[in-house]
């Protein structure tokens, strides 16, 4: 492959969410639960966690058996207002991402795209903290997975393939670069090629599939690039 398309993950793949932004997500949708549910805070980040495993997005699993609006879901969930005292206005002091990030996405040939089940707000305002929004084509976010008024986030297969078929490109000349592993595992049987990014990565397994490569930093993966089959 000499000019692949890539689709990048965005949270602990382009920058480190693991220190305060997930705790920040889990708590604000374990809130979110609790009071529209009517749980308690334990019940409702079983909830929450329950559907994060079972449908890969705990936004389908409220969607699906509770009937909540996803717009007010992500709204409400991605202020960040706790953390920073305004609405997504200045997160440039919790974004860590890696050095010289813009430079090392330019220079890895081919168009790149940035596949996140986050909201759109929030990932354009973590790119653009990180400096790296010119190095994209496009951003398809999760408001961009809905296909025939249902919510198809990853690791759905139909969501991708109408991705693929959007951007014209057969899935042999896609990478997928992401950290959690199950994206990469379902969307390696559609024939795309797939790097798994385990610089965040807490657990441990053996079950690795067919992953194309495994890389520990964006700087490592344009040196391995190549070696993707």
């Amino acid at each position: 492959m000499r000019q692949p398309l890539w689709f990048f993950d965005l949270d602990n793949t382009l920058h480190d969410a693991s220190g305060v932004i997930f705790p920040y997500i889990n708590q604000a949708m374990t809130t979110y639960v609790a009071h529209r549910l009517g749980l308690s805070h334990q019940e409702a980040s079983q909830v929450r966690e329950g559907y994060w495993r079972r449908y890969g997005a705990t936004l389908l699993g409220l969607v699906r058996h509770h009937e909540i609006d996803p717009h007010e879901f992500l709204r409400e969930t991605h202020k960040f207002d706790e953390v920073t005292g305004r609405h997504l206005h200045d997160l440039a002091h919790i974004i860590s991402g890696e050095k010289n990030l813009r430079f090392v996405l330019n220079r890895l040939p081919g168009k790149k795209v940035l596949l996140t089940n986050a909201p759109k707000a929030y990932a354009e305002k973590i790119m653009k903290e990180l400096g790296i929004h010119q190095c994209f084509h496009a951003v398809e976010a999760i408001e961009d997975m809905v296909i025939h008024h249902k919510w198809r986030p990853k690791p759905d297969t139909l969501m991708l393939r109408r991705v693929l078929q959007k951007y014209r490109v057969a899935p042999s000349k896609a990478v997928l670069v992401d950290d959690t592993l199950g994206h990469l595992l379902e969307y390696s049987k559609l024939g795309l090629r797939t790097v798994w990014f385990k610089r965040h990565v807490r657990t441990h397994t053996h079950n690795r599939g067919r992953v194309s490569l495994e890389v520990q930093s964006i700087h490592q993966l344009f040196k391995r690039w190549q070696k993707i089959r």
